[in-house]
């Protein structure tokens, strides 16, 4: 555990006002992105002025947004991974032979959060999210394989915590949870129907990493009655853990 005399406070707040973006359908005001992250106003308008100065956000008639520099945040993961010259390519071969859109998420602490997609075909109908789009865990494919193939220790810790309600379907019991992560690892593959979304289905698969616990997740998203028969989810199953395999070396 790093005690607070090592880390810089400062920083960490800083990092706090970026976030509070994530979620943000509209510019922030100081007030609001003070609220937001619950840091004093006067605070809050010096670490949203350094990071305008810094490049990292823009400002326009007293409320502010990201700008793209925000994006060499995370170029380093990305090109490390070779997420656009090696896995994009292999992603995209996949999603032509299942005939759906690929989403390549890893854990981010509560969320499964995307960091490659692939619609593959240009005609096919697509989830909606890109990369940086996050999820539940709990509450979706990508992020029950992620918790199936995840250390049991974390897995309680992260149960403990009470799980978010998004359709009259979504499981939130850490048994009912449990007894579905059980279930995963023995058929090899999550499938969630309308906990996330009404109508709309899931089918996720680890990609293995040591120890049994998983790198990350592919996953692909569309109406629940594509995804009735489960002969269906097993075909769909079987060639997203072909691709996971293939990314194994890579993620």
């Amino acid at each position: 555990m790093i005690g607070d005399k090592d880390i810089s406070l400062t920083f960490m707040k800083g990092m706090e006002v970026l976030e509070a973006f994530e979620h943000a359908a509209s510019p922030l005001t100081i007030p609001e992105l003070s609220r937001a992250t619950g840091i004093n106003r006067s605070v809050t308008r010096r670490l949203v002025l350094t990071l305008v100065q810094l490049g990292y956000l823009l400002e326009a008639k007293r409320a502010y947004t990201p700008s793209p520099r925000v994006l060499r945040l995370a170029s380093g993961y990305l090109k490390e991974r070779q997420l656009g010259r090696t896995v994009q390519p292999v992603m995209a071969s996949y999603s032509k032979r299942l005939g759906d859109a690929i989403s390549l998420a890893v854990r981010d602490g509560v969320d499964a959060i995307y960091v490659a997609y692939s619609p593959g075909d240009p005609a096919l109908i697509t989830s909606g999210f890109n990369i940086g789009s996050r999820l539940p865990l709990t509450a979706t494919a990508i992020g029950r394989v992620l918790l199936a193939f995840e250390d049991p220790a974390e897995v309680d810790r992260i149960l403990a915590e009470p799980s978010a309600v998004f359709t009259p379907a979504t499981k939130t019991a850490p048994a009912a949870i449990l007894k579905d992560l059980a279930e995963i690892r023995g058929r090899g593959f999550a499938h969630v129907t309308e906990e996330y979304e009404p109508g709309v289905a899931s089918i996720a698969v680890a990609v293995p990493g040591p120890g049994n616990i998983a790198k990350a997740a592919l996953g692909i998203v569309g109406p629940a009655a594509r995804f009735e028969r489960m002969e269906t989810c097993v075909e769909k199953a079987k060639l997203l853990s072909e691709c996971a395999d293939t990314l194994a070396d890579f993620v």
